[in-house]
């Protein structure tokens, strides 16, 4: 797994959109099955808040992941971006068809005071979008800091779960809490280290997340991505500690 200390070593999505669209690229098949396991079901918690229609939304989906894999967007190429815009676009025209169709061919009559449009305008989509898009990189971190621990046998996740679930407890609380967890003493002062730690940690590996969505490891670029996202504030001292350096 590449440092999410080191934005140079982080491999972008992007990248592997690009890979996955070249036809004849060995990786092909690699990054397609990542790109669609990794994201798929954030891109369907999408389609279902934006057609309000689950059957609809897997339909949609599926031509989705069908178009992909075919390689009907060979076109698209990382220099167009965030991936998360680049989702905004394909899905966006996607469900704006799924909605022309409907309109086209209703299965039962109209009611006389129906909306002809598309009921989930392009800034409720947008809006939509990121909401799931956010969503989709916190859990990201938080897998990724449990991997951690898995690792180091360090308690990074359990520490930071319970402060997140009992913001209001003293130290000395958490402490006795996480060592019964842990089947380890754990004093309120290791607690409040693990803690510094653990709330490090989270924050580079959701900068990482992001990160791979992205061109290119552009400090500013992915601190803008952040802001959108509004996910800054847990990134913001890793941002800063790597200016820095």
């Amino acid at each position: 797994m590449p440092d999410p200390n080191r934005l140079s070593q982080i491999d972008t999505l992007w990248s592997m959109v690009y890979c996955a669209n070249r036809e004849g690229d060995t990786r092909q098949g690699f990054a397609q099955a990542e790109l669609l396991a990794r994201y798929g079901t954030a891109i369907q918690r999408y389609l279902v808040a934006a057609l309000r229609d689950e059957t609809a939304a897997e339909d949609v989906y599926q031509e989705f992941a069908v178009r992909f894999l075919r390689g009907d967007f060979a076109q698209v190429h990382h220099a167009k971006g965030r991936f998360r815009g680049f989702l905004k676009v394909v899905l966006g025209r996607m469900v704006a068809d799924h909605f022309r169709y409907k309109i086209r061919r209703p299965t039962k009559p109209l009611e006389p005071h129906a909306e002809l449009s598309d009921v989930r305008d392009a800034v409720a989509r947008e809006d939509e979008l990121r909401g799931v898009w956010r969503d989709e990189m916190l859990t990201l971190a938080w897998q990724r800091l449990g991997e951690e621990e898995q690792r180091s046998g360090k308690p990074w996740l359990q520490v930071l779960k319970l402060r997140v679930e009992q913001p209001r407890s003293r130290s000395s609380e958490l402490a006795a809490r996480l060592a019964d967890a842990i089947g380890e003493p754990v004093t309120a002062t290791r607690l409040r280290v693990l803690l510094h730690r653990a709330r490090e940690k989270f924050s580079d590996y959701l900068l990482a997340a992001v990160a791979e969505t992205l061109r290119e490891d552009c400090l500013d670029a992915v601190e803008q991505e952040l802001a959108e996202l509004e996910l800054l504030r847990y990134c913001q001292a890793s941002i800063d500690r790597r200016r820095k350096a």
